[in-house]
């Protein structure tokens, strides 16, 4: 008897860890951060975070991508994935060929039954504006540093470059943009640097809120009419 509510209370416990883990993680917001390099290569590694406590990593370098979770700096997966078998990247390409010819064929089907006037309403598109704003909002970046330098082969495309830069890093908020043109040299050395936060349990709120409007509901949920047979 007392192995047996020894072990109850063990699962007690893990599961009020589970829970208090969800609700950390839906309640606070999330820190994440992206960083790209571009040279003759691309790496790419993305973090998400919470308090330092819980951090997964994705990042990518020459093909291979890498995984890792880490609990309190304790790491709890490792993964490595580097695809170097011909053979298998044959039959990944045969596998997606009859991929894409099946998703043609349903999407035929899906076209006969799909009619994009049943979804053209004033109050439902105006609704889904606002829906994407506000999730814009809540997950746009808190600042964003891009910096290093660039070079075309054509002198004339990178001072279309110098023209077109400016306009458009205008157009991105709380940014740090130092980029140098280099005139005499075909070169890339780009780094991005990218941290904001995602507060999951607005973004909950927002995407109920939205979904579950009588109007929305009737619209996402709508069941299409199934293609006539002869």
């Amino acid at each position: 008897m007392f192995v047996l509510f020894l072990i109850m209370r063990i699962l007690l416990y893990i599961l009020i860890f589970i829970v208090s883990l969800f609700l950390l993680i839906v309640i606070i917001p999330l820190e994440y951060e992206f960083k790209a390099k571009v040279d003759e290569k691309v790496s790419v590694s993305a973090n998400l975070m919470l308090f330092k406590f819980l951090k997964v990593i994705v990042s990518y370098k020459d093909k291979e991508t890498f995984y890792q979770v880490k609990v309190n700096r304790l790491s709890i997966i490792n993964k490595n994935s580097k695809k170097t078998n011909k053979t298998i990247k044959k039959s990944t390409k045969s596998t997606k060929r009859a991929n894409k010819k099946r998703a043609k064929e349903d999407l035929k089907t899906k076209k006969s039954n799909f009619n994009i006037m049943d979804y053209v309403e004033r109050e439902f598109l105006m609704d889904s504006i606002n829906y994407i704003k506000n999730i814009i909002n809540i997950i746009k970046p808190k600042s964003i540093k891009i910096y290093g330098i660039y070079g075309f082969e054509d002198p004339s495309l990178t001072g279309m470059a110098c023209g077109i830069i400016p306009v458009v890093t205008k157009l991105i908020p709380t940014r740090e943009i130092n980029l140098e043109p280099v005139f005499d040299d075909e070169i890339i050395d780009i780094n991005c640097e990218i941290y904001g936060k995602i507060s999951l349990i607005i973004v909950a709120i927002k995407t109920l809120k939205f979904v579950l409007k009588k109007n929305n509901r009737r619209k996402i949920f709508r069941k299409t009419k199934k293609a006539e047979t002869y």
